[in-house]
């Protein structure tokens, strides 16, 4: 049984070799998802369409949502954007200033600039971090040495305790999925694969598992480090959950999309508290898509 140092050590060292796209949360990168990210984050857009094609096919992060990917293998949600992670008062056990860095897993350092934090990462010991590095280098293994970290901060959890004790659920068995089941918790992994930007066609999250769900699964197992046999088992299951976005979600829309989802509200009805919206197979699975955490 693995502690929580050792669970956010592997969840970094797991995710070395994933592309960077500014606002990504882990979703596989594709030419519309760049698109996306240009148009809702237009400063960046010089970036994301020069170095973006590079990352096609990978999933992809940026800094902070590195970082908060491996705080969840500890059982700790941290808030999105590396200032709002930082200022986080109540996930931090103590900080410090990096001249004072403990040499040690699991510490997070951040880059304050006029006192507001521009960046972060999290150590994996060795004199090492993992480190969401930007759009042209992706997410890399980087000396603690020279770079331009100011500051640490440990989490507020025991780094030697095992890595469900906070969370009970993690416990709980899970039963191992293959082609030919079908249920609710083929349904539930359907739809985390589809938020991480995994294409599942129509109708979607339809609780069976086929072909197209096993080319997914064995696509994201191999995408993160694990045997891609396409059966979910307890490390896919660990790593599908680490991976889920996490907390309230927004939409961005624009373009056909935009006016796809409008046209469907035209036809929006009503049963039982809840608003049914019509809409083509295609539009339901890329709007699916394009949930992300902010």
């Amino acid at each position: 049984m693995s502690t929580k140092r050792e669970a956010m050590t592997a969840r970094a060292n797991a995710l070395v070799g994933c592309g960077y796209v500014y606002g990504a949360t882990g979703w596989i990168c594709t030419r519309t998802r760049l698109d996306q990210q240009a148009r809702q984050y237009p400063q960046y857009a010089d970036l994301i369409y020069q170095y973006g094609p590079r990352w096609l096919g990978r999933p992809c992060y940026d800094c902070a949502q590195l970082t908060r990917a491996v705080a969840k293998a500890a059982g700790m949600s941290l808030p999105s954007g590396s200032a709002s992670q930082w200022n986080a008062a109540s996930v931090w056990k103590e900080k410090g200033t990096i001249d004072a860095l403990p040499d040690e897993a699991g510490i997070f350092v951040f880059t304050l600039n006029a006192g507001r934090a521009t960046h972060t990462a999290v150590t994996i010991g060795g004199g090492q971090a993992v480190d969401a590095r930007g759009h042209a280098l992706g997410v890399v293994r980087r000396a603690l040495a020279g770079a331009s970290y100011t500051h640490w901060a440990r989490l507020n959890v025991d780094y030697d305790a095992p890595a469900q004790a906070e969370n009970p659920d993690a416990g709980e068995t899970r039963r191992t999925l293959r082609s030919g089941m079908s249920g609710e918790d083929v349904r539930d992994a359907q739809r985390t694969l589809i938020s991480l930007g995994y294409d599942l066609g129509a109708p979607g999250a339809d609780g069976k598992f086929g072909s197209v769900t096993r080319t997914a699964v064995t696509a994201f197992q191999r995408a993160n480090g694990l045997a891609a046999d396409g059966v979910i088992g307890p490390a896919t299951w660990q790593m599908l959950d680490a991976a889920q976005p996490a907390g309230v979600q927004e939409l961005c829309l624009s373009g056909a999309l935009y006016e796809a989802f409008a046209q469907a509200m035209t036809g929006a009805t009503e049963s039982g508290g809840r608003m049914l919206v019509p809409m083509e197979p295609e539009d339901y699975a890329q709007i699916m898509a394009m949930l992300r955490t902010e």
